[in-house]
């Protein structure tokens, strides 16, 4: 039996509805051990296992015998239909499943066997530690946890924009928390299948707080450069060619350093990316006409944490409230059916406002003070919490003081209900679990706080040419 025909009976035997019996396989898989370890992860007892457990209970280990391996293509097959969360169990099984774990071919075949998988990045930076932690968000019910991986020891500890793009996540400028730290052009590359990192071709000017967004396969980035009249004010990067270029410049009185907040927009037929920058005021760019465009004047003052869901933008409150509002209004709206979380959201101080914000506010300290007027302190006028998706649904983070002097990390789960009352119209949430997703001793308390940045994402399959834009996932 050739092996493209081993691949077709073996999978043809695997796609029953019931999980597949030990004995329905023909030899050469039965003495193969790669086939009795795939199985196993396929809910399937087969006797070698059998054999391991029963080794465990005091038997004397047999010798080995020399038998044959899976051919490779059956093997990637096999591991493209397990869950990423089973990968790092898979590699301890050996050096060879290892190596196979972080080859492309192998996300090659979880897009073309429809297998694919949303994973959501988090980036922390965990006092007295200054250097930024990566973490992946595991949501398997009974082990809902971050889960450490590889970090950059010099990524910048603030302030710096991240996207994620094709496979992997984009860390692009930031400063360091040293007095009068610089803004860095630096830009470097975390590839989410090997979590390897590599540098990329820097930026024209230094940024901190900058505005960032993918649209079509680019990245879009403007604002957070001291010069406000730098004719690199924006720039936009091509992953294809790895190059930069400038955006043309914007009118002179938006060309502000600080942007709040970011977000990617489709109305109608074309998509944009939106900053509001230190004024309050939302300024995007189209890439499709080449033209900035300047839209209303935030009212409700500095709503964070701006995310978009189904082309809903939803952002987090001082209060604990989390809001909504359609892309084209200007009119926050509470999401109903929250009221659980608010009390505990309100008191979180998990976001540390960091970069130029920070700066903005030191700097007016003395006048404020010069006035009369009582100074509390940054994190105490802003909300502390910070939201993310997992498909349609709502991810909520926040931090907890938890007995016995620990801190915790939670996450909730909300499902989100769009209904409709005559002319108006509500979205209401739906909370699915509540947890505790990480623990650990808490900082001094003049370090109370954190760096959160996240990145929720789906990555896309691999194709020879780097970067090409398509859909898929992990």
């Amino acid at each position: 039996m050739d092996t493209k025909e081993m691949v077709r009976r073996f999978f043809e035997l695997l796609s029953t509805p019931e999980p597949p019996c030990f004995s329905h396989f023909p030899e050469p898989y039965r003495s193969m051990p790669d086939f009795h370890i795939f199985l196993s992860f396929f809910g399937t007892e087969t006797p070698m296992m059998n054999r391991g457990r029963d080794q465990g209970q005091g038997e004397e280990e047999p010798k080995k015998p020399n038998l044959p391996l899976l051919p490779e293509e059956m093997v990637l097959s096999c591991l493209a239909r397990t869950s990423r969360s089973e990968h790092a169990s898979l590699s301890l099984v050996s050096k060879r499943h290892r190596s196979l774990l972080s080859t492309p071919e192998l996300y090659n075949f979880r897009t073309l066997l429809g297998c694919t998988e949303s994973l959501i990045y988090i980036c922390l930076r965990i006092p007295p530690d200054p250097n930024p932690r990566w973490f992946t968000l595991s949501l398997k019910p009974h082990d809902r946890r971050l889960v450490p991986v590889r970090s950059y020891s010099y990524q910048p500890p603030e302030a710096s924009s991240v996207v994620a793009h094709g496979y992997g996540i984009y860390i692009m400028g930031g400063r360091s928390r040293i007095k009068d730290g610089r803004s860095t052009s630096r830009v470097m590359f975390l590839d989410c299948r090997s979590h390897t990192w590599s540098p990329l071709p820097s930026m024209g000017v230094g940024r901190y707080s900058a505005a960032a967004g993918v649209v079509d396969g680019k990245i879009y980035i403007f604002g957070g450069c001291d010069e406000r009249k730098s004719s690199r004010w924006g720039e936009v990067f091509d992953p294809k060619k790895q190059t930069w270029d400038a955006l043309p410049i914007p009118p002179h009185t938006h060309r502000l350093p600080i942007m709040y907040e970011s977000i990617v927009i489709k109305e109608e037929k074309e998509e944009k990316v939106v900053g509001m920058n230190g004024a309050l005021t939302c300024i995007s760019y189209v890439p499709s006409e080449r033209k900035w465009k300047i839209g209303n004047k935030e009212t409700s003052g500095v709503n964070k944490c701006w995310h978009l869901i189904d082309n809903v933008v939803y952002c987090s409150e001082l209060g604990g409230r989390i809001l909504w509002r359609e892309g084209h209004e200007c009119e926050w709206r509470e999401v109903m059916g929250l009221e659980a979380l608010r009390e505990t959201l309100a008191a979180s101080k998990l976001v540390n406002y960091g970069g130029r914000l920070e700066d903005v506010y030191e700097s007016n300290k003395r006048e404020v003070l010069a006035e009369g007027f009582e100074i509390t302190e940054l994190d105490e006028q802003l909300p502390g919490h910070k939201l993310s998706n997992s498909g349609p649904n709502m991810l909520i983070f926040w931090d907890l003081l938890a007995p016995r002097r620990k801190l915790e990390i939670w996450c909730a789960e909300v499902s989100l209900e769009r209904r409709k009352h005559k002319e108006t119209c509500e979205i209401r949430g739906n909370i699915l679990w509540s947890e505790p997703i990480m623990t650990m001793d808490p900082p001094p308390p003049h370090q109370l706080h954190y760096n959160f940045e996240e990145a929720s994402f789906s990555i896309c399959r691999v194709l020879p040419q780097w970067l090409t834009r398509v859909t898929g996932r992990l």
